[in-house]
């Protein structure tokens, strides 16, 4: 009797603990919503190779009937900046937002859809999400096509190729890749791999933020302001050349 009670105890543990958890299958991470995409990598194409260096994007998934609209806004206007920019360039760095950036970014980040792009994607958690293309080739022109998609239910893979080429003549391709290692906070929070054609390399974090706030377009933007700021420092001979 004592030993049936020992061998039930440890069935039991089993299945209630270790066991458990080999057979529980992990569940799909719902992307409809607003993120905010930080690459944090290093660029063997430029001189300063081995310096840190990062972007970010906001990007939101929508449902529209059977398909997913995925939209991203490169110019993100924070109006705390520390650690972003050093004049009209990024920091060398890799910068993550601190504790009242997050707080701004959770309650809606303010973007401008100037450089915004957006694509429609067919097909399904299980079987992934494409774009379609819609370019004709032709023999006496060059064409630029975007191809979007995402695949992996529990943990995305986030790709985006850009290919241009003709009717006549081999394609040329790059292409960036998010590829989710970790699922972190209950799918709030996504970690993993960012590649961008082999030479930008390193890694990304994916979080959930709060839904998108318009910036008007008719002012300059963040990056326009920046030069007028360097042209400035010229004319008044404050600018003594850039390291970076």
């Amino acid at each position: 009797m004592k030993r049936w009670w020992i061998a039930c105890s440890l069935a039991l543990a089993l299945l209630g603990g270790g066991g458990g958890a080999q057979v529980a299958s992990a569940e799909n991470v719902e992307l409809i919503g607003t993120w905010h995409m930080i690459a944090h990598y290093k660029d063997s194409m430029t001189a300063n190779a081995d310096s840190p260096r990062w972007e970010d994007r906001v990007w939101v998934f929508q449902q529209e009937g059977d398909r997913i609209r995925w939209t991203e806004y490169p110019i993100i206007a924070l109006q705390d900046d520390t650690g972003r920019f050093e004049g009209r360039s990024r920091v060398l760095a890799h910068w993550e937002p601190n504790p009242g950036q997050r707080s701004e970014l959770r309650g809606g980040p303010k973007v401008n859809s100037r450089g915004s792009k957006s694509k429609s994607l067919r097909g399904s958690a299980e079987t992934g999400w494409k774009s379609v293309g819609k370019q004709q080739r032709s023999m006496s022109f060059i064409t630029y096509e975007e191809k979007w998609s995402i695949d992996g239910a529990e943990k995305p893979v986030f790709t985006r190729a850009d290919v241009l080429g003709s009717g006549g003549a081999d394609d040329a391709e790059g292409r960036t890749i998010w590829s989710t290692e970790t699922v972190e906070r209950g799918g709030a929070e996504l970690r993993g791999q960012y590649d961008r054609d082999g030479t930008r390399l390193g890694t990304f974090i994916l979080w959930r933020i709060g839904d998108v706030k318009h910036l008007s377009t008719d002012g300059p933007t963040p990056n326009e302001k920046q030069r007028d700021q360097f042209e400035q420092d010229v004319l008044d001979g404050r600018f003594e050349g850039d390291d970076n």
